[in-house]
């Protein structure tokens, strides 16, 4: 048996620990038996030592542990990001979600309210009027339905309350919990997009992805620094497939695709996520739109085995004959009516 004194003892040693080590702290932290200025400490000392796979596997593995499940027959996908790039776009991954599904692809999208940005998940498709209670039989149905289905973060973790006056402290510093939102899906997607935010996190996210049985994912990182696939620079890439790592970068121009202003997709007080949102489902030109056209396209190549210029083709077909639209509105309506 761990003890508190000396798992903090070894961080602070710049020690990693073991995956047992972990996994004992976390579960402590869930459980409720760490103060908050003790769970802040360690992932203070875990974000000065530098974390490690094993460290992120442990805490995934309690994390699932007391997770309310989703559970589905369904083949889905996650698609989302880190979060903690500090650019404050818009939600990109949930309106690229909404394209993915109107193109045949079921989503497991798991989100939270915004902790190191302007705008989560939960917040946008809150304020687009869906309700985010649903029982996990409900989110199931929903995916089956309508080809995405949202599952609140906190109803799925609801231990993680004991751990969000701690994540609030530290913000804006992203701690190991940024990584762990990814993969710590309720509904157990096997097929993953996941956006990180720094270039190093990539193997790591990576490395543990395979650690705990992911079959297909995609790791990127965009070279403007964002958690998602850019239109104004290369993004690097890590996928796997059969438990092969296989790195590679795309550009976006060699698709078709270029963006005029990063500006352009950032929120400000004018400009909510929901705005943008609605412009893309709408099919209006604009930065907002290529750049969800990109992310929903890589998810699709994942989800279908596909390539990627088909799978682009696919995406622009959903927002043109405006399925997009009423896919997104479809949700809305299957949340409220439930």
């Amino acid at each position: 048996m761990y003890s508190f004194k000396e798992i903090i003892s070894s961080l602070n040693n710049k020690n990693d620990l073991s995956k047992d080590e972990a996994f004992f702290i976390s579960e402590s932290m869930f459980k409720g038996t760490l103060s908050d200025s003790e769970i802040q400490n360690v992932l203070v000392a875990l974000n000065d030592k530098g974390i490690c796979t094993d460290e992120v596997v442990g805490f995934a593995k309690a994390m699932r542990k007391i997770s309310t499940k989703v559970i589905t027959d369904e083949k889905v996908i996650d698609c989302c990001g880190t979060g903690g790039d500090g650019i404050n776009t818009f939600n990109i991954s949930t309106c690229s979600a909404f394209i993915s599904a109107a193109s045949g692809v079921k989503v497991a999208k798991h989100g939270n309210k915004a902790i190191t940005s302007n705008s989560g998940s939960a917040d946008v498709l809150h304020d687009a009027g869906a309700k985010l209670d649903l029982s996990p039989e409900k989110v199931s149905q929903c995916i089956n339905e309508v080809n995405f289905g949202f599952m609140f973060a906190p109803l799925h973790h609801q231990a993680m309350k004991n751990v969000a006056a701690s994540r609030k402290e530290i913000a804006p510093n992203k701690t190991i919990f940024n990584m762990l939102g990814p993969i710590t899906n309720p509904a157990n997607a096997q097929i993953q997009l996941i956006g990180v935010f720094d270039k190093s996190a990539m193997h790591l996210v990576a490395d543990s992805l395979m650690e705990l049985g992911t079959s297909k994912a995609i790791v990127l990182n965009s070279r403007d620094g964002m958690d998602e696939a850019s239109i104004y620079t290369e993004t690097d890439i890590i996928e796997i497939k059969d438990n092969v790592k296989t790195q590679y970068t795309i550009n976006p121009k060699e698709y078709g695709i270029a963006g005029k202003n990063l500006d352009s997709i950032k929120t400000s007080n004018e400009r909510s996520s929901l705005d943008f949102i609605f412009s893309v489902i709408n099919n209006e030109e604009s930065d907002a739109k290529e750049i969800c056209v990109l992310n929903a396209a890589l998810s699709v190549m994942l989800y279908k085995d596909i390539e990627l210029t088909d799978s682009i083709a696919q995406c622009r077909e959903s927002l043109s004959e405006y399925k997009v639209r009423d896919k997104f509105n479809q949700y809305i309506d299957f949340t409220n009516q439930v």
